[in-house]
């Protein structure tokens, strides 16, 4: 059973095992600071840990700034509940992101930048690309600027 929980910071280390697990090939190892910055001063109560079985095995959230959402730093631990599974929780955890933003009743798009390696996933969810920036996150991890139009009953 999947859960949901917000982010505190007795979760740090599980999630610092994650986004290691995830380098070099969709993190660049040198964003490490930048993901420890992001835990320490800017997670709230929009940043949630995804539980599978009493094992953390994913983090990501959401954030308003001006009139645009964001998605923030969202990973799931490789190797963890193999690709099928790993695609079935995605999709409950996007689900879980996208009912909260829309509960906001603000009709705001949902940004998010990522890596051509995720690019797919994320159209998947209705995002589309809309620049792209050669070695953006690291060598061979080219910056994917993404954003989907909400609409919600403002």
């Amino acid at each position: 059973m999947m859960e949901y929980k917000i982010y505190k910071e007795e979760h740090k280390i599980a999630l610092l095992e994650i986004f290691r697990s995830n380098c070099p090939k969709y993190f660049d190892p040198n964003d490490e600071n930048d993901f420890i910055d992001f835990l320490d001063n800017y997670a709230d109560e929009n940043y949630f840990v995804v539980y599978n079985q009493n094992e953390i095995i994913g983090c990501g959230g959401h954030y308003l700034k001006d009139i645009r959402y964001g998605i923030a730093w969202t990973m799931f631990k490789r190797h963890s509940i193999g690709v099928k599974k790993l695609i079935e929780v995605s999709d409950a955890f996007f689900s879980e992101i996208e009912n909260r933003i829309l509960k906001d009743k603000n009709s705001f798009d949902i940004y998010v930048d990522t890596t051509q390696l995720m690019e797919n996933l994320f159209n998947r969810y209705g995002f589309k690309t809309y620049e792209i920036i050669k070695d953006g996150f690291g060598k061979d991890l080219d910056e994917y600027k993404m954003k989907k139009t909400t609409y919600s009953n403002v």
